[in-house]
């Protein structure tokens, strides 16, 4: 057995790390509309994931918790709480997923490490849905699918650049 708190992984705290998702579904962020002369949006999707230690793999796939037919769905919070019991997953490490960008000269983003996601096309309801077709679209991973918690959004932001012109 690691000398290493069992919930305490990697200098990451998954006790911590339950109750900051939990904190963020419940304050979420207000969301800031774009000043008149900045049409344009953009959207990021911060994805974490808890990886099994050896010594704690799950014995069976994990599913996610099925509610019987007629019954309320399960709050985020609920969620939250059914994923961080589970003993794989108190043992286990914290990743966060990021991407590098292609390398094409002329492009301001070329080779920069980032969350993925992107601009919002007009196709999107919502920040939310440019992120998860983005991140679809850059590593082809559904986060509007059942094994995917959506715990809500970090404070926007709104980002102007002259990108070294000045007026």
């Amino acid at each position: 057995m690691s000398s290493r708190d069992a919930t305490s992984c990697g200098g990451i705290n998954i006790e911590h790390l339950h109750q900051v998702l939990s904190d963020l579904t419940s304050n979420p962020n207000p969301h800031v509309p774009n000043p008149p002369d900045v049409p344009k949006r953009a959207s990021v999707a911060l994805i974490l994931r808890i990886h099994p230690r050896y010594g704690h793999w799950p014995d069976h796939p994990v599913e996610p918790q099925r509610l019987p037919s007629g019954t309320q769905p399960l709050s985020t919070t609920d969620h939250l709480d059914h994923f961080f019991q589970q003993d794989w997953i108190r043992q286990g490490d914290p990743e966060i997923l990021f991407i590098k960008r292609a390398a094409r000269q002329g492009d301001r983003w070329t080779s920069h490490v980032a969350f993925p996601g992107g601009k919002r096309d007009p196709v999107d309801e919502d920040d939310v849905a440019a992120a998860v077709r983005e991140t679809w679209e850059e590593v082809g991973l559904d986060l509007a699918g059942e094994h995917a918690i959506y715990v809500g959004n970090l404070a926007e932001r709104v980002v102007t650049t002259s990108w070294g012109t000045r007026p």
